[in-house]
């Protein structure tokens, strides 16, 4: 396979998926870019980009500089184009074929990539809705453990019948509560959507 960087000869080199399996990528002796087929970039393991890296320092050491050039697929000969997408990391320049949906990646680009899903898996620090969501789930088990079953059902009753708000799924203020016709679908909502917020926050 031919680089699209700057024509040079790319050889096999192997890393990980998620699942143990070998993954074979096409790398650049020169430039150090390695290319992707469809899904193997999203499916590579984390910490896989060190590897690479590695590979042949030597011969990397000065690589050759990426040309602003228009790069075409290796595969197919189709142009590459800039690769956008709101939950991509922006600052990370990946290119990707339409056709054979590839993607090209110059060299340092996957270890930014894999830093960058690194920082998006660690836990987030709990904002000012979470706690409270924590407190009201920790008074009813509570209630639940001191066996006050009617306090404890009514307090499950409020809190999965309080209207939310579908999009942020905060609680709706007074004066933002729903019609009645509304409060047959908000009660169901609320409710799937408690199980979901107790399931992620578990």
């Amino acid at each position: 396979m031919i680089c699209p960087n700057d024509h040079a000869e790319m050889r096999e080199v192997k890393i990980l998926t998620k699942y143990g399996q070998t993954l074979f990528l096409d790398q650049c002796n020169t430039c150090g870019g390695i290319w992707f087929d469809q899904m193997e970039l999203y499916r590579a393991k984390q910490g896989e980009a060190e590897k690479i890296d590695l590979l042949d320092v030597e011969n990397l050491r000065f690589p050759t500089p990426v040309t602003d050039t228009p790069h075409n697929c290796p595969k197919d000969g189709t142009k590459l184009f800039r690769f956008t997408d709101k939950y991509f990391p922006q600052n990370i320049i990946v290119e990707r074929c339409p056709v054979c949906d590839g993607f090209w990646l110059n060299r340092g680009e996957f270890t930014k990539y894999q830093k960058a899903r690194e920082a998006l898996m660690r836990p987030k620090e709990k904002t000012a809705e979470d706690k409270k969501l924590d407190e009201q789930i920790e008074i009813i088990l509570k209630d639940h453990r001191a066996d006050s079953s009617n306090d404890v059902l009514k307090r499950l009753g409020n809190f999965l019948s309080t209207p939310v708000d579908v999009n942020t799924m905060l609680p709706l203020e007074a004066d933002e509560k729903p019609h009645e016709t509304e409060n047959a679908l908000n009660v169901v909502l609320n409710v799937l959507t408690t199980i979901l917020r107790l399931f992620i926050f578990k």
